[in-house]
């Protein structure tokens, strides 16, 4: 990454330790990042922050109290949240959820993911 302020990724598992694993993978890579452990906490931060204050969003669709699924159907009709790109991660989708940026079934590898967060938030070049 470049010597400017770190990307914040929005990171929403239920899964303790996957949640845990990832957030220690990204953090190491120097990315900032906020766990959410269901969706309603997920839309809680984006919705209560101005600007949303993620960069990225990385969605477990399977999720007690608000799904992955209404989460993306939320961020999609809020125009300061559709254009937040969503790394969607789930082991019942069978392909990308059509509002996801890219989809990884589970389980993927760390290498995966981490090539996934960069293209997501690397700039396209001019």
């Amino acid at each position: 990454m470049a010597a400017t302020e770190p990307r914040t990724v929005l990171l929403v598992e239920d899964d303790l330790d996957i949640r845990d694993v990832l957030q220690d993978v990204l953090e190491a890579e120097g990315y900032d990042v906020i766990p959410a452990a269901n969706g309603k906490q997920a839309l809680d931060f984006l919705t209560l922050n101005d600007p949303p204050g993620a960069d990225l969003v990385i969605l477990d669709l399977m999720m007690p109290m608000v799904s992955g699924w209404e989460v993306l159907d939320r961020m999609a009709g809020d125009n300061r949240l559709a254009e937040i790109p969503v790394i969607v991660v789930s082991a019942v989708a069978r392909e990308k959820p059509a509002r996801a940026y890219t989809f990884l079934r589970k389980p993927f590898t760390l290498e995966m993911l981490s090539r996934a967060v960069r293209h997501c938030l690397t700039p396209p070049m001019a």
